[in-house]
């Protein structure tokens, strides 16, 4: 009998459950740095940046997810998520993302001190999203 070797993953928003169900693996923006999640992993509880978020789901599909900030724990290959706002990349336009991207770098450059880091925010989730929008197409 085969042992069924997923996580169950819920990630939620201030306005509802963005996305739930059964993985392989996930990958997070984790504060300290990226890191994947796999059956089994040691019980764990980061904080997460803005960046990107790939779903390796049991059909072998693919998708990679913009989120804000956050937090994850990782318990009993149970994975809970709670970030700010999750796009998926499939509803990213590419070339928009890049616009994005550059504005969002303007702004940053124009900043005194006191905006720099709401600035900050902005250019990383502006980035995460051009990302998250790259790699889909790139892994299609």
């Amino acid at each position: 009998m085969a042992t069924d070797h997923t996580l169950d993953v819920s990630i939620v928003t201030p306005q509802s459950t963005a996305w739930s169900g059964k993985v392989l693996a996930i990958a997070v923006p984790g504060s300290k740095g990226p890191f994947q999640v796999l059956y089994n992993h040691a019980p764990i509880i980061s904080s997460l940046d803005a960046g990107v978020m790939k779903i390796e789901e049991p059909n072998n599909t693919v998708t990679y997810y913009a989120c804000r900030e956050g937090f994850v724990e990782v318990l009993a290959n149970r994975v809970s998520i709670i970030v700010n706002e999750l796009v998926s990349s499939e509803g990213i336009d590419e070339a928009s993302a890049e616009e994005n991207v550059a504005r969002a770098r303007e702004a940053y450059d124009a900043a005194d001190r006191h905006g720099r880091d709401r600035a900050q925010k902005e250019l990383r989730w502006a980035e995460a999203r051009m990302r998250a929008a790259r790699l889909q197409r790139e892994n299609a």
